[in-house]
């Protein structure tokens, strides 16, 4: 998002920074205070939720395809945690999620998509 932001880009909903009286000009700038870190939560919990929703829907999907996806979103959920523990630093600092607990969470995908 920090990459984003320094060429101009923003890629969240104007009307969820609104909400949470934080301008544009305030993401372009980087500014991480709490007006920052509550839309960062509102859009943290709206990504687990989204993950939860897809969670239904992986089971349709071909067999050989779910791993893959499984994976996916338990990877990407796991970046959400990375941001957490950044204190929703996303400016200048990237949600790295370390190759061991990307292995961590493979097996466990593995096993949902064979159960699901």
């Amino acid at each position: 998002m920090g990459e984003d932001a320094r060429r101009g880009r923003i890629y969240l909903p104007l009307e969820d920074l609104v909400r949470f009286d934080y301008s544009a000009q305030d993401l372009l700038k980087g500014v991480i205070d709490d007006r920052w870190r509550a839309v960062m939560k509102f859009q943290i919990q709206r990504a687990r939720q989204f993950y939860r929703d897809a969670e239904l829907g992986i089971g349709r999907l071909s067999p050989d395809a779910r791993w893959p996806v499984w994976s996916a979103l338990v990877l990407y959920r796991t970046i959400l945690d990375a941001i957490e523990e950044n204190d929703y630093d996303v400016f200048t600092r990237r949600a790295f999620v370390p190759t061991f607990r990307k292995l961590r969470c493979l097996p466990a995908a593995l096993i949902r998509s064979r159960l699901l």
